[in-house]
């Protein structure tokens, strides 16, 4: 009876940075996309103590995952390069977008003032308004 063995706490299990994001960012759903990213890199950075790029990038592809689902097409990463995204459209069909094909596109939506900063002291991110 001299052997008591301690009882240990149990601990929740901690979200990795994706899930955190994907949960702030669901709870902000219905908002546009620069004030769902905007509070979703801020609660990141103040409430789970990220870096500010880490959170940018957290909240970038965390609202991408949201956006995408039950969509057909989709971003083929492995033919996609520094320099050309691939996207497979219905059926697997590639669509290249390059760099320069990118930047027009980012271009025209600076024209038609739909290219908006999220954090206006850091300029960054930029997010495409539909």
């Amino acid at each position: 009876m001299n052997n008591i063995a301690p009882i240990n706490a149990a601990h929740a299990p901690q979200l990795d940075t994706h899930n955190l994001a994907i949960a702030e960012l669901w709870r902000h759903r219905w908002e546009n996309r620069v004030t769902a990213l905007a509070n979703c890199i801020e609660h990141l950075v103040t409430v789970h103590d990220m870096s500010e790029p880490a959170a940018e990038l957290a909240a970038i592809q965390a609202y991408a995952d949201l956006e995408s689902e039950n969509k057909v097409a989709s971003i083929d990463t492995d033919a996609s390069t520094s320099h050309v995204v691939v996207m497979r459209t219905e059926g697997g069909r590639p669509v290249m977008f390059t760099v320069s094909d990118l930047m027009r596109f980012l271009e025209q939506a600076r024209r038609e003032d739909r290219a908006v900063v999220v954090d206006r002291h850091t300029r960054r991110p930029v997010v495409i308004e539909h």
